[in-house]
This record gives C-alpha cells, structure tokens and sequence, in this order.
C-alpha cells in the first residue's frame, strides 16, 4: 500500500517576523539602543555567563531571572512572571525582552502573550536548539502535569534577535543536543542539506550560514501551514511523538534528558517503526542510528511502566479521535502522516535497547 507524502512547503513563502543576525555583540548592543523595554525575562544561567552584556542591552529596565529548562515551565513560574508584568504595571503599549533557551523563550512568550490578552515582545535565543528551531514558529507555552506543552498558543515575537556568539558558552552536551533539531530539519529537507548535516560533527560551532538554513526549514512548513490545520506543519514532529514520552518520563530522574536527547531516541524509533510498515528503506534508518550513535546523543530509555507511557501517549495533540497520528519518514527528504497502532509502538521501544549496543 503507497502512503501520500505530506506536500513540502513553497520556497516562496516567506516569515513575517522579522529575524536579524548580529556578528558581534557590539551588533546586538547597537540595536537594543534604539528600543525600550519594559522588562527582561532572562534564562538565570545565560545571564550569569554573560552579565556585562545583558547589563548593557537592559540599561535600566529590570531584569527577571528564570531557572533554564523544562522545570521553568510550569504553572508556578509561570504565575511569577505574570506578577512582575503586575507589580512594573507593563502595558500593551511597552515591550518585554525575553533572553535564553528554548524553555525559557516558550515561558516568557506565554506570559507576555496572555498578559491583558498580549503584549508584544522580543525574543533573543541563546541556544542552538533555540536558533534554529524553539524561537521561530510562535508557539509558546507550558507543560501541564508530566504533559508536554499543553497548555499554550499561538504567538509571534515582534522581532527575533540572534547572536551566534552566545553558542560559544554552550556546554557540549546541550551543543549536541540542539543538532539533533538541525538534524531533523536535515532529514525534512533532503538534497544538499542532508549532506550537510550528515557530515557535520554535533561538536562544532555552526556557521552563521548553517543557522539560517535550518531556520528556512523551519520557516517553510510554518509559515504555509501556521495554526496546524492543514497537516503540513505536523511534518516538523518527526521524532517528537516518541521522544516527547521520554523526556517527560525522565523529568524525575537524577539527569532528565535534554529536549533533543529526547528526539534523538524518537527519531530511531519512529523511523524504525516507518521500516516495519515498508515505507522506509532499512538502510536508511542504518545511516540515521549509525550517526545519532557516533554523535553519542541517544539515551537508555528512562525507568517507566507502560500505564505511564499510554498515559502520556493518550495526551499526544497530533491524537484524532483516539487515533495516534504520527508522521513517518518515507525518505530523506519526504514525510507521510500515519495512523499508527499503539502495540506497534511498543514492540518498536521494546527493541530500542538492542540497538544501543549492537
């Protein structure tokens, strides 16, 4: 049986948000002069390594910090950050400044943009998975109980800031990780970019070239489908339905795993599961674990029962009247969105260790 291909988005079409690239600091800092904020949401790690910058684009607009990663996105951090657009009397009229990763952009985002039903703000990713995939597409939002995400909308920044320098004081764990988002982009896209990606170390510092091919990927299926009412933007989860289980699942261990640690194991997963059904040649998922394996991003799975894991699966936002719909590689470069049954699924996770040491 053939399998439609998702339709891959138009060259044309192009983001609405404005996204500049600054090579310096200096860069950033000339630009910031030229606006007013009202406050600053910062990740509290980003402004500890890079407080004489963040001090100098700030002035004299308070700065509010926020502890990194997937804790900040919580209900509690949350009502936080709506007390302090309280207590400096922000108004839709001001802006507010958000700085730091991807977890830290999907919190402020939410805050601003539900605060007197929105006001605008300007995002500065500091993270690689940040620059080239959390700060474009304008969602934002928090996790609710072990789910990922569900409770949010839909948000542009007025602006999106970006300097490359800040991937410098990435620890190489989260430099890893934030390529294995660039990676799914890779295997979207296909032709000369797979290539690209392929032969790039998750070591390395991205070129500033690099960082905006990804973010065109991106920008494609987003701006073609941006509400996700066509199916064509669902294609940018390839990996996340998987991968979402286990960073959820991870959350109360001693070293949760990182978002694109996650993806990471989700991408093997599902492509796998695409070899099962006969739409993914095998040796293509070869070349995929061969490299996530050499780039030492994938994981052990985390301590779990299946209950907790169809009960995270259940809360899945790409589930249609019950039916979990996932999109599956058919070949680097074209994606199909499939009913998949729940036990084919779990046979593939119970194969996923064997991989990991074969």
């Amino acid at each position: 049986m053939s399998y439609p291909a998702l339709p891959k988005p138009s060259a044309a079409i192009r983001n609405s948000t404005p996204i500049e690239y600054f090579e310096s600091p200096e860069a950033l800092l000339e630009k910031a002069s030229h606006e007013r904020f009202a406050v600053v949401f910062c990740d509290g790690k980003v402004y500890s390594l890079w407080k004489s910058l963040i001090d100098a684009l700030c002035r004299e607009t308070p700065v509010i910090t926020i502890a990194g990663g997937e804790e900040s996105k919580t209900l509690p951090s949350l009502r936080r950050l709506w007390k302090k657009l309280w207590q400096y009397k922000v108004d839709k009229g001001q802006k507010v400044l958000v700085i730091g990763g991807g977890s830290t952009l999907d919190v402020s985002g939410f805050a601003a943009a539900t605060w007197k039903r929105g006001v605008p703000f300007v995002s500065v990713p500091t993270s690689l998975i940040a620059q080239i995939d959390a700060a474009f597409g304008g969602k934002v939002g928090i996790n609710f109980r072990q789910g990922k995400n569900l409770l949010g909308t839909y948000a542009h920044p007025e602006s999106i800031w970006i300097l490359p320098a800040f991937l410098t004081t990435l620890d190489e764990r989260s430099l890893k990780a934030g390529w294995v988002e660039g990676y799914k982009h890779a295997l979207l896209e296909g032709g000369e970019l797979w290539e690209e990606i392929q032969a790039t170390s998750f070591s390395a510092l991205p070129s500033t070239l690099i960082l905006q091919k990804l973010v065109s990927v991106k920008l494609r299926y987003v701006q073609e489908d941006p509400y996700e009412e066509k199916g064509i933007r669902q294609a940018l989860n390839l990996g996340h339905t998987l991968g979402h289980i286990w960073e959820s699942l991870s959350q109360r261990e001693e070293k949760p795993l990182l978002h694109g640690e996650a993806v990471a194991m989700g991408l093997v997963q599902e492509a796998f599961v695409s070899v099962q059904m006969g739409l993914l040649p095998e040796k293509v998922w070869e070349t995929i674990l061969s490299k996530l394996k050499g780039e030492k991003v994938l994981s052990p799975l985390p301590s779990f029962t299946w209950k907790q894991w169809e009960k995270l699966l259940s809360q899945d936002k790409k589930i249609r009247e019950g039916r979990v719909f996932i999109p599956l590689l058919l070949e680097v470069g074209r994606v199909a969105l499939q009913a998949i049954p729940v036990e084919r699924l779990k046979k593939v996770v119970r194969m996923y260790p064997s991989w990991l040491h074969a």
